[in-house]
């Protein structure tokens, strides 16, 4: 919305024609920000409305609820009649966010309760991306050439952490199979990791190593552990069954080698899985869960990368079916090395953490913030930083979270429209940091990092209990902001040129610019779009 005030250009603007992202290497997500990037590389629909509502921001609530919000509310059509009577009901008494939770989960019900198939209707009736779409996939014309950095953590609790990950927990006759980690350094029960390919590229190879070396070093193993009961052992000393297998940690060559073939959807789901760590690492949510036939981890193993996920999730499924535990089970799963990935904000909420560790020493990254405009989110790369998701958070910055925090606050901020109802404030300024040493993350000391900074702070949440019309309301909110004449000083003057570098007009510009360089030339630019 504010690109052609700096590059004028004939028509409406795109992402393609402003060359927003032209000076990035790659663009690093995490979470529901692996959706919409997903969204953003590869479909042209949400493209087109992303640029038709930056092209007319007064329109752009109306586009995103007609163009997004209505398409997938338009999924749960297939429920049943008593699924939708009570959303009916919900809606009626004021609780319109209540009435899409029970028709969407009345939707999830029907067609499978995993996460997986949840990310996959999102994306079908969104953005028209399939199980059939994979990280090679032809990306949009912006996109080719950078590369995607799709966080997530893999769960490898260790005996000390006293947790274990539930693969099974099922009942009559008890039985459950568990995993842990052991030979690591223990230093997580989260366990960063990214999926990486160069978009629009012939090359099969991720640009950047799936987990870094020192986090799970060759020498770790995973352990599966089974036990089935028989129902008369609590009544009658009936007897007890003990599976065991291992295998080795460092089995990753997969989804490094045969990147191209990822699923896109897959990718995204285990970017995003949020619910995952509340079910897997719980003994009574997994109970709860695997009963029902759910699952809201994203399970993936060895073998081909294509089919990494699905036979991963397979043996899983065979392993929660009756007569499921046994020495074949325990062996099969370890011999795919079957591991649980789940949501990446878990260690970084940003993606900030995943564009250094592949080499970004600039990074301009887009904060969601409480209505407070507090960056708790961001304080967790921070020395002496966490949040309610992240109490033992390992920093990658020596500065500390106090001082950032006190930096932030000072930010200039870009003037909300008068009548906005969700938005409460923009913050945008720069930091400089200094790296710290961290094993975790694979990121040495006294690196140098420039960190330029959105930060939209609003009253709507990240789900659960919000109205899905109150995200199109905020879009308009926000590109009105940046549009509008009274913030043309600020975002022109600090934020464009983050992202346009010199503002001389590209015709003009001359065949040094950051704006010209091809793809491999970029990487030398060090930047990165979190």
């Amino acid at each position: 919305a504010a690109a052609p005030g700096m590059r004028p250009s004939e028509g409406p603007p795109t992402l393609q024609g402003t060359g927003i992202y032209a000076r990035f290497a790659s663009v690093a997500s995490v979470s529901g920000g692996s959706w919409f990037c997903a969204s953003l590389i590869y479909s042209e629909g949400f493209v087109q409305l992303v640029e038709d509502m930056a092209a007319s921001p007064a329109d752009a609530e109306r586009l995103f609820q007609s163009r997004w919000t209505t398409p997938w509310l338009a999924t749960t059509d297939v429920d049943s009649p008593c699924v939708k009577l009570f959303a009916w009901l919900a809606k009626q008494s004021g609780a319109a966010w209540l009435s899409q939770d029970i028709l969407s989960i009345g939707y999830l019900w029907k067609t499978g309760k995993t996460w997986t198939n949840f990310t996959l209707n999102m994306f079908q009736s969104t953005a028209g991306i399939d199980m059939s779409t994979v990280l090679g996939s032809p990306p949009r014309p912006w996109a080719k050439g950078k590369a995607w950095l799709i966080g997530h953590v893999l769960t490898t609790p260790s005996l000390q952490d006293k947790h274990h990950v539930e693969l099974c927990e099922q009942a009559m006759p008890q039985r459950s199979i568990t995993q842990y980690v052991s030979g690591s350094p223990g230093l997580s029960v989260f366990t960063p990791a990214i999926y990486s390919f160069v978009l629009g590229s012939d090359d099969a190879q991720a640009p950047v190593p799936y987990v870094a070396a020192c986090a799970l070093p060759p020498a770790s193993l995973w352990h599966y552990e089974g036990t089935v009961q028989s129902v008369s052992r609590w009544c009658c000393g009936g007897a007890e069954e003990r599976y065991a297998s291992k295998a080795p940690t460092n089995c990753f060559s997969n989804v490094e080698r045969g990147a191209r073939d990822l699923p896109v959807v897959s990718c995204a789901a285990a970017s995003s899985a949020a619910a995952g760590v509340q079910t897997i690492l719980n003994a009574r949510h997994a109970l709860s869960v695997d009963t029902a036939g759910g699952d809201f981890a994203v399970w993936q193993g060895s073998g081909p990368a294509g089919e990494s996920f699905e036979r991963a999730a397979n043996q899983v499924r065979r392993a929660n079916a009756p007569g499921g535990v046994d020495q074949a089970a325990l062996d099969g799963l370890a011999g795919g090395a079957v591991r649980a990935a789940i949501d990446g904000g878990n260690a970084d909420p940003i993606g900030i953490a995943s564009a250094v560790r592949a080499g970004a020493r600039e990074v301009v990254a887009y904060l969601n913030t409480n209505a407070s405009d507090t960056p708790t989110d961001l304080s967790v790369l921070f020395t002496g930083g966490s949040a309610p998701f992240a109490p033992k958070a390992h920093p990658i910055f020596s500065d500390t979270a106090d001082d950032m925090m006190t930096k932030y606050a000072k930010f200039p901020k870009i003037k909300k429209c008068p009548g906005a109802s969700f938005l409460k404030a923009i913050s945008v300024g720069t930091l400089v940091v200094t790296t710290v040493d961290n094993d975790l993350w694979g990121i040495p000391g006294h690196i140098v990092v420039t960190l330029h900074l959105i930060g939209v702070a609003s009253s709507v949440t990240m789900g659960g209990t919000e109205d899905l019309h109150d995200y199109g309301t905020l879009v308009r909110e926000v590109a009105q902001a940046f549009a509008a004449p009274n913030n043309a000083d600020l975002v022109r003057g600090t934020v464009m040129p983050w992202f346009l570098g010199d503002p001389t007009p590209a015709s003009e510009a001359p065949t040094d610019a950051p704006g010209s360089h091809s793809a491999s030339e970029a990487e030398t630019e060090r930047a990165s779009d979190a």
